[in-house]
């Protein structure tokens, strides 16, 4: 680990978001990273940090790689940052650390920093800001998956079954209602089961499920473990390259600290553009921090890397929400991003 990098002992959890969040926001604007210091060289913006040290919120998913090569490859040390990671169990209660003050920055599914942002409950804080992108669904990365002796052999047999998902009102359940009615399926009717993704196999092979939405690796060990097999891949039509994961934090800490926000945008990029040049590097970080075999980390279908924010395509997650109600009122993420800081 590169000199001015720390982290926390073990590394947490995958993904996908509790509901019960009692957290966020209302927002004061972004007006930030939009000046001449932003386009200069990032040795010069390091004189400039507000803050050297970042307290970051993270789990063990796949999606971090780009995360931990910016780490090994010593970008956020170059940045003048000094990282310390601590552990997060769920996406919800990552956004819960950086809500309670406990951390400057959080990653997470969005749903909990939507969520969060539509109960408004850390307007003290300033609302959530969007700091940075994570990943998207990409083909193949987020699959409903049955045993052979399952009910349900195609997603028209999904009416009524019990459903495994890590919990309702995450990206989880949203996707494969979205796929349901884009297929006609009738969604209000599935019995949804809260498991957590180390569970799912087993789930599924004792029975106490019909079927499983997953991403990897767990893909892979359903299919390993339980003798799963894909059933229908929710990555498709309108959640096709679905937006999964990102970096938030606090609208106070965002207008503070502008040029160190900028300096970890800078850090994260160059991270993700080396995790999509070279998947040769990807898989030691998933064998390392994500807890997956070596040939897990092989075969596993990735969900796309992403580190530059776009508001358009990141209002496809709100909007998600809305039509099924995990949220009662839109939500404008125009306001709650924060322009990516351009790279030296």
């Amino acid at each position: 680990m590169p000199r001015g990098v720390t982290g926390s002992g073990s590394r947490s959890r995958l993904p996908i978001v509790a509901t019960a969040l009692m957290l966020v926001t209302t927002l004061t604007s972004c007006g930030l990273l939009g000046s001449e210091e932003d386009n200069e060289p990032a040795q010069s913006a390091n004189s400039k940090l507000e803050t050297a040290d970042l307290k970051v919120s993270i789990m063990k998913t796949t999606d971090l790689a780009p995360f931990h090569l910016a780490m090994k490859e010593g970008y956020f040390e170059e940045e003048g940052l000094n990282i310390e990671f601590v552990d997060a169990p769920s996406g919800g209660e990552s956004v819960t650390k950086l809500v309670s003050g406990e951390v400057d920055i959080a990653y997470a599914s969005y749903t909990p920093f939507f969520l969060a942002e539509s109960q408004k409950v850390a307007q003290a804080k300033g609302g959530i800001k969007i700091i940075a992108d994570a990943s998207s669904a990409g083909p193949g990365s987020t699959m409903v998956v049955a045993t052979p002796d399952s009910s349900v052999k195609s997603i028209k047999d999904m009416a009524g079954k019990r459903v495994a998902v890590t919990a309702t009102g995450t990206i989880s359940d949203l996707l494969v209602m979205s796929t349901l009615k884009t297929n006609n399926v009738d969604y209000k009717s599935i019995k949804w089961r809260p498991t957590p993704f180390p569970a799912t196999a087993q789930a599924l092979k004792s029975r106490n499920v019909d079927a499983a939405f997953v991403t990897e690796p767990f893909i892979q060990d359903a299919m390993k473990n339980a003798g799963a097999q894909p059933i229908f891949d929710t990555a498709v039509g309108p959640t096709a390259d679905m937006p999964t994961a990102g970096w938030g934090s606090s609208g106070d800490f965002v207008s503070e600290n502008p040029n160190t926000i900028a300096a970890f945008q800078r850090a994260m990029q160059r991270g993700t553009d080396l995790a999509l040049s070279d998947r040769s590097k990807v898989e030691p970080m998933l064998v390392e921090f994500s807890g997956v075999d070596e040939d897990t980390a092989k075969m596993a279908t990735l969900l796309t890397f992403q580190s530059k924010l776009d508001a358009t395509r990141l209002q496809r997650v709100p909007d998600l929400m809305l039509e099924f109600d995990v949220i009662q009122t839109p939500i404008d993420t125009t306001k709650m991003v924060v322009p990516s800081a351009p790279l030296s």
